[in-house]
């Protein structure tokens, strides 16, 4: 009987095991399959905001962008065979791409003045502007209020300058000096988009008026708030923008052209978001566009995390 006993009692366990080994492989299986199904889907979104974004620019003769455009709308709850799908398109031009200090490994200057006037708006050190200079140029020569490898490898723990252009917003929490309250104030009016030869713009429609009026210093707080229309802006080209009432008289022929290869009236880098919602489980994905003057779009890159901080 007690032999009988242990008999069922190993019978069970193995039993017990199997079943359970069993049960997670078809939890395995089944998150696998959803996790594929939500990448298909993911997919399908991308091309809807494609789609989207190349009739906005079809329908549009001077193909331009503003925060009233129909695609910053999004999906919401679009219920298809087993899941509900939302998608969302942002804006990135609305920031400055510090990136943009460092075109084809050259320091560009309108770009380097732009930051510098951003700083002194948002009250920051303007020094910073040498810093990003240096964590990016190829070179270990400071800049005259930069850092090179030698000032982070003092630090505890050391670490070195990147030598190359920033991948993340976050990176630049690692610049000597920057707190993270001043972080967090700059974090807003910043981005990271890849560049190479050609610097990427600001669109003049979607800037925050602190924005605006780092463009140059004749342009007050109180024309930037004019120039902004409470998030309302729409001008369709940039002469329009340079005949807006708030400006007209103010800027040149020169402070134009100083000016202008920073922006433009166009969003061409965005940041799409898609949301798969299937039996109880969420998948959140990102990637980052970049759109053409025909307002085709094709994605730089995936991501489980926000391109945005």
């Amino acid at each position: 009987m007690l032999m009988a006993l242990v008999m069922l009692a190993i019978a069970s366990s193995l039993a017990i095991g199997i079943w359970y080994k069993n049960q997670l492989s078809l939890a395995r299986i089944n998150n696998l399959q959803k996790s594929y199904q939500a990448k298909h889907y993911s997919q399908g979104m991308l091309l809807w905001a494609s789609d989207i974004l190349r009739e906005d620019y079809a329908q549009d003769e001077n193909q331009h962008d503003s925060s009233l455009d129909a695609w910053l709308q999004g999906i919401q709850g679009m219920v298809v065979e087993d899941a509900v799908l939302s998608g969302k398109l942002v804006g990135l031009n609305n920031r400055f791409n510090v990136n943009n200090l460092i075109i084809d490994g050259t320091k560009s200057e309108p770009h380097v003045a732009y930051f510098r006037n951003l700083l002194l708006a948002l009250e920051l050190d303007v020094n910073l502007a040498d810093k990003v200079i240096d964590w990016m140029d190829a070179d270990q020569t400071p800049e005259l209020n930069g850092a090179e490898d030698f000032v982070y490898l003092a630090k505890s723990p050391s670490y070195q300058t990147s030598g190359q252009h920033f991948k993340h917003i976050n990176e630049l929490s690692l610049l000597d000096g920057l707190n993270a309250e001043d972080f967090s104030r700059l974090k807003p009016y910043i981005s990271t988009l890849p560049v190479t030869n050609v610097a990427t713009k600001m669109n003049v429609n979607t800037l925050p008026a602190v924005m605006l009026s780092a463009l140059h210093p004749l342009i007050t707080n109180e024309m930037a708030l004019r120039l902004y229309q409470e998030g309302r802006a729409s001008h369709l080209t940039l002469a329009d923008f340079y005949q807006d009432s708030s400006i007209r008289f103010v800027l040149n022929d020169d402070i134009r052209n100083l000016i202008r290869p920073l922006i433009s009236t166009q969003t061409l880098h965005l940041q799409a978001s898609s949301l798969v919602q299937m039996e109880g489980s969420r998948f959140l994905m990102y990637a980052l566009l970049q759109r053409n003057n025909a307002g085709d779009a094709r994605v730089i890159s995936r991501s489980m995390s926000p391109y945005l901080p």
